[in-house]
């Protein structure tokens, strides 16, 4: 199944904006790290990448790196959306003072697999480039601006994976 289209740009529902504000509460937040993170990968695989525990309220996807240190291939479930044609990835680790283990895979090994398709990822450095699409995240997904607030001067990275 291919990678399903996130446009930024689209007006969201209700229901997407009350599920958000369940997950922007301390208890949605402790469902997304203990919980939806070793479910989503399971009901990503058997549901063809249709379903997942949010519901539709973010749509994520499965990132496979190397390993930095081990060279070993290493998976996760991220939320994302697109740029044009190109999904953006956003190391918020749920806020963080640390950068997620997947950045450091990404900086060694930009070569990755996203949602089934290859890709190489390049962090966005541009300070312009990164306001335009840290915005967009934000529209995406209110939290991300919850997770700046919480990173303790941490600059939140983001990736833009492209087409090899």
């Amino acid at each position: 199944m291919p990678l399903r289209y996130v446009d930024p740009h689209q007006r969201r529902t209700w229901a997407q904006r009350a599920a958000e504000g369940f997950g922007r509460s301390q208890p949605g937040q402790w469902f997304a790290r203990h919980v939806a993170s070793r479910v989503d990968p399971v009901l990503y695989r058997i549901s063809g990448g249709r379903f997942t525990t949010s519901a539709g309220v973010v749509v994520n996807a499965p990132l496979v790196t190397t390993g930095a240190k081990s060279g070993h291939p290493r998976e996760v479930q991220l939320t994302y959306f697109h740029d044009g044609a190109d999904p953006v990835l956003i190391a918020s680790n749920f806020g963080g003072r640390s950068h997620p283990q997947w950045y450091y895979n990404l900086k060694a090994h930009p070569e990755c697999r996203f949602g089934g398709s290859d890709f190489v990822a390049s962090e966005v450095t541009d300070a312009k480039e990164y306001d335009r699409l840290f915005a967009l995240a934000e529209q995406v997904y209110a939290g991300y601006r919850d997770y700046r607030g919480k990173t303790a001067g941490r600059r939140i990275p983001l990736f833009r994976l492209t087409a090899p």
